[in-house]
């Protein structure tokens, strides 16, 4: 009994290892419909456009001087590193922007964390906040 384990393990150990070798050389071709592909990608190109929500942001300042917006904005991403802040334009006023919230009450307890370097930082409504800017909050 032995004397067959001796001969029957390495050949089986031998046939193990050339199988499986055999497997990993195989390749895999997919084939599939161009009126798929076409909607797979059609997918995926949707699913790459920035998406937008509404929300509520802090505007810590509004300005007619843009230089000045951007000097805020400078020194509230000091501060601040990970919270997003932009400014938008809405003729005549640069308007500094930062948080993304998803109710006031958010909003405004982000108000009182920066309240000291920013005292004139209020809530408000934008409805085109990126959802990313969420996401970075939540981190």
């Amino acid at each position: 009994m032995s004397k067959q384990l001796f001969i029957t393990f390495p050949l089986l150990l031998l046939v193990l290892v050339t199988s499986s070798t055999a497997l990993q050389g195989q390749k895999v071709v997919l084939l599939e419909d161009s009126p798929i592909r076409d909607l797979m990608d059609t997918w995926v190109q949707s699913n790459r456009v920035e998406s937008v929500i509404s929300g509520w942001r802090v505007q810590v300042l509004a300005s007619t001087d843009r230089e000045q917006v951007e000097t805020a904005k400078t020194r509230f991403l000091t501060r601040y590193p990970d919270v997003p802040a932009d400014w938008v334009h809405e003729k005549p006023y640069y308007k500094l922007r930062v948080g993304a919230f998803a109710n006031r009450l958010e909003a405004r307890s982000f108000i009182v964390f920066i309240q000291d370097n920013f005292p004139g930082a209020y809530p408000a409504k934008d409805p085109q906040i990126p959802a990313i800017d969420f996401l970075r909050m939540r981190q």
